[in-house]
């Protein structure tokens, strides 16, 4: 008999794309992300497509919460797109659902020539020099926690900060410190934003 898990008080159901560079950090933060929707109890499917995640190379991840088991995320269904960098960010606009929400760690938001695509389908496109505020901490390396702080400000994002934090220090114990300050300065910098 196949039994499932019991639902979980405030079940989410949520399709995410995250993307970027090999190298950047996207499957650090799928990890970060879905091992915190796991331990506070929801069902969490990740997959990633890629040809090599070499550094240079395109690295998309596909993380659902809740809802449906199959892997990969159907273009124009996706709730949130996290892009480390700009241009993977308008490469996977595609996968997003009309009303979705797209954070982008960059200087100046999209190329204007999208503008257009996000107003007809009402994407939300909210933008943060993640990688200027990491070299502010003290490692580019940590732009992709800046972005997922920046990114669970908004409630298009419903995870809390306090979540982020204890599943940061079980996974990345000996570059805590560090990680802990980038999510903090993305979280205040979405609340700013969103203000």
């Amino acid at each position: 008999m196949n039994q499932q898990p019991p639902t979980p008080p405030n079940a989410v159901e949520l399709n995410l794309i995250l993307a970027g560079l090999g190298g950047q950090g996207v499957i650090f933060m799928t990890r970060l992300l879905a091992q915190t929707w796991v331990a506070l109890g929801h069902p969490v499917i990740v997959s990633e497509t890629h040809g090599m995640s070499q550094r240079g190379g395109s690295v998309i991840s596909h993380l659902r919460i809740g809802g449906s088991e199959a892997p990969l995320i159907q273009r124009g269904t996706a709730d949130v797109l996290l892009a480390l960098e700009a241009d993977e960010a308008v490469r996977n606009l595609p996968f997003l659902r009309q009303g979705g929400h797209t954070f982008v760690n960059s200087e100046n938001g999209l190329r204007p020539e999208v503008t257009g695509h996000l107003e007809r389908l009402h994407i939300q496109l909210r933008s943060l020099p993640a990688t200027s505020v990491a070299v502010e901490i003290g490692s580019a390396a940590i732009a992709n926690v800046v972005l997922v702080g920046f990114a669970v400000a908004f409630p298009s994002m419903p995870l809390s900060i306090e979540a982020l934090r204890e599943t940061l220090g079980a996974i990345a114990p000996r570059g805590r410190e560090l990680n802990l300050q980038a999510l903090e300065a993305g979280y205040r910098a979405g609340c700013a934003d969103g203000a």
